[in-house]
């Protein structure tokens, strides 16, 4: 009876619906947008990496081992997700190989600031888009406790756009979760609720295992768990690269010693309508949750953040960051909307446009040095002003909008130059008190993602200086970082020449979304980048190249965080992912198909290979580097290429120069569109769909929906005749 009704259910939609073959040939090769899940918590037992000074005394040298502190522990003290919510947690925070743990992110103390609140995220979900999840948090440890502020399905700031997890901010207390087992009898005690502002920057209440914040007990333990949601696709997205205060002017009164008077926001109008050039709460897109350092230290750090803007597709809108005040400045780079290099969306959104070069003007030297001292305002531009900026001061400002605004690393931006308020005189103590400035986009309309049936791409992992351009301050020497697709438009078989097409990675900070104090900058960009490619160049012949090219001196100025890895290369046709050619992804453990070049600075060890492995990997002996510099993660697979290893004692990985570069291959053309069918096979109490044309197989438990894809789904695919009954679909 039961394979009777899955028959007569899969019959009723056989050869309904066209569109989308998905094969994925990794955990987010595939044409989904990024989906992702990020967790703001407090803990002593996340762990650390050991630091070893090496017997050179040059550099340092990172140990590659897993910590040998106590550390966040699978289904003992960790955070985990329940794919398909069916009981079993497929993912524990401590295992995200793309997630750094370290960096001083243990918290003795519940706080704001350094070694306390910290950000990590589940990446790479896009697999899951669809699927029912569960979060659990355990602590079964009475030697550790675990804080929880907040946890936003794919970045959504919960007001504007919908956080998909129910009171992922613990707002409602435990509504939405349940206490699984707890020492505590009053789960309510689980939950504190912080009046004061003493251990929150924003919102109120907060899950913790340490019930009396200002103690030091960490004997309570429970595990709470979610109710299951639906995983949401994102279907656009604002990237960009912030610092200073950016958040606190949605903050709790005062907290962190803030006046509440800088930040940076969407300002959002309506499809006919532009924004009205100021924020209003409910109706306008924050910045939610930015740590922007200790107040009165205008040294920032620059990070990148993601806003989602799902569901806000067709909307005009407008970037802004503000600063009205007297303890933060803030800070703008490397905006652009989804994958939009070309900038095409938001105009300028990198401050990059007309800026001097040694080509343009060789004597315009104050650009090159990067000063931050107030002498490069916005008036200062050749064009008078920002291109495609509004700078806009009240009656009373101080200050104004700087290029090359003082940030304790320049390094930290993408392209060229960045803007902000923070540059000029400082006083005494090294504050600057700018104040009544506000730095303003163009208005643009929020574009969604490119649908995927119609859409050819090649995408790539990357991690650090991918977009940097850096002048000796005389102008003399260009160093730079660089991840480009070369397309042969002449067809002549000689790439980079005139005539030829690159496209270029840009707008792209040196780490992920990190905003806070857990891992820094040494991690891998999220979301992966993308190069949507032009009808015309469809079918040609590129390459792929990345080099690295900065400073061989370790105290240049110019040169620290100057290393470069790349991973994962894949072309999407419009209806399957695939290698771009054999071991693009770098899998096959070694660098076939590949060609590198190496520099090395003259009185450290010889730098002699771009491939890097996981720790695994290390351990066996198959690789002499560790991924990504001083904190080893991966992004996918065993193996990506790094310009940066840290196993070489003495080595200061920072100063290696050298380019790696595909062989040519043919760029995808996009799947031509067809019917589909899907056909049904019953033999040996197994069902077998199989299907031809394009389309993605999707199922439902009802025949009105929701479809959502089948996780996994090969063709042919296979169910048990004593699997509950579905509804399947071609879509």
């Amino acid at each position: 009876m039961q394979t009777f009704k899955l028959l007569l259910r899969l019959a009723a939609l056989i050869g309904l619906g066209c569109g989308l073959a998905l094969r994925a040939d990794g955990p987010y090769n595939n044409p989904n947008g990024p989906a992702f899940i990020v967790i703001d918590f407090c803990s002593n037992g996340i762990g650390d990496q050991p630091r070893v000074e090496p017997t050179n005394g040059i550099g340092f040298q990172f140990t590659p081992f897993y910590p040998a502190v106590p550390q966040l522990t699978p289904d003992v003290f960790d955070i985990g997700l329940d794919i398909d919510a069916d009981g079993t947690v497929d993912r524990w925070l401590s295992q995200e190989p793309a997630t750094i743990l370290a960096n001083g992110a243990n918290a003795s103390v519940i706080q704001y600031g350094n070694n306390g609140w910290v950000r990590a995220y589940f990446y790479q979900l896009s697999e899951y888009i669809g699927h029912s999840v569960k979060i659990r948090i355990v602590d079964r440890s009475t030697n550790y406790y675990m804080a929880v502020k907040s946890i936003r399905v794919n970045g959504a700031d919960g007001l504007i756009v919908t956080n998909a997890l129910r009171n992922g901010f613990f707002e409602q207390g435990l509504a939405g979760w349940t206490v699984k087992e707890s020492s505590v009898a009053n789960h309510d005690s689980l939950i504190f609720k912080d009046t004061g502002s003493t251990y929150l920057t924003y919102g109120t209440n907060f899950f913790t295992t340490r019930i009396d914040p200002a103690s030091t007990d960490t004997g309570v333990t429970a595990v709470i768990e979610s109710d299951p949601f639906i995983l949401p696709p994102v279907t656009s997205f604002i990237y960009g690269n912030v610092s200073g205060g950016v958040s606190e002017f949605v903050n709790n009164p005062g907290a962190n010693g803030s006046d509440n008077a800088s930040g940076v926001y969407l300002d959002l109008g309506t499809a006919t309508q532009d924004p009205d050039g100021k924020f209003q709460l409910g109706h306008d897109l924050p910045v939610v949750g930015f740590w922007p350092g200790p107040a009165g230290q205008q040294n920032k750090d620059i990070y990148s953040i993601f806003i989602n803007t799902s569901g806000l597709e067709g909307r005009r809108a407008q970037v802004v960051g503000f600063d009205n005040s007297a303890i933060f400045s803030i800070a703008l780079d490397g905006f652009r909307a989804n994958w939009d290099w070309e900038e095409s969306i938001i105009k300028n959104g990198g401050f990059d446009q007309g800026i001097p070069t040694p080509e343009t003007n060789p004597g315009a030297t104050d650009w090159f040095q990067e000063l931050g001292d107030g002498t490069l305002t916005a008036s200062s531009h050749p064009s008078g002003k920002i291109p495609n900026w509004t700078v806009i001061k009240s009656a009373g400002a101080t200050g104004d909008a700087y290029f090359f605004d003082a940030s304790a690393e320049h390094r930290h931006m993408s392209g060229r130059t960045f803007v902000g308020t923070g540059g000029g005189t400082s006083d005494a103590n090294g504050n600057l008190y700018n104040a009544g400035v506000e730095i303003r986009s163009d208005v643009f309309t929020v574009t969604p993602i490119p649908a995927p049936t119609n859409s050819v791409f090649v995408g790539f992992a990357s991690a650090q200086t991918s977009d940097r351009i850096r002048y000796e301050d005389d102008g003399s020497s260009k160093y730079y970082g660089i991840i480009e697709l070369v397309v042969d438009v002449n067809t002549n078989g000689v790439f980079g020449d005139a005539g030829d097409f690159r496209y270029v990675q840009h707008n792209q900070a040196l780490g992920g979304p990190n905003q806070t104090t857990a891992g820094g900058h040494d991690a891998w960009h999220f979301p992966a980048y993308r190069f949507y490619l032009k009808p015309e160049h469809q079918g040609l012949k590129a390459q792929f190249h990345a080099g690295i090219h900065f400073a061989l001196a370790d105290n240049a100025p110019k040169n620290g965080w100057s290393w470069i890895a790349v991973d994962d290369l894949f072309v999407w046709d419009g209806a399957q992912a695939k290698l771009a050619f054999p071991n693009s992804d770098f899998e096959q453990g070694s660098l076939t198909n590949w060609t590198a070049t190496y520099t090395s600075i003259d009185f450290e060890p010889t730098w002699t290979n771009w491939l890097s492995g996981n720790v695994q990997q290390y351990y066996l002996g198959t690789v002499n580097n560790l991924m990504l510099n001083d904190h080893p993660s991966y992004f996918d697979g065993n193996f990506a290429a790094d310009s940066g290893p840290n196993e070489i004692s003495g080595s200061n990985s920072d100063s290696n120069t050298g380019d790696i570069t595909s062989i040519a291959f043919t760029l995808p053309t996009l799947a031509p569109a067809g019917p589909s069918v899907l056909k049904l096979q019953d033999a040996g109490g197994v069902l077998t769909l199989s299907w031809t044309g394009p389309g993605v197989l999707q199922s439902s438990t009802s025949l009105k929906g929701p479809f959502v894809p089948v996780s996994n789904a090969t063709n042919p695919y296979t169910v048990p005749t004593t699997t509950a009954a579905r509804f399947y679909r071609l879509r």
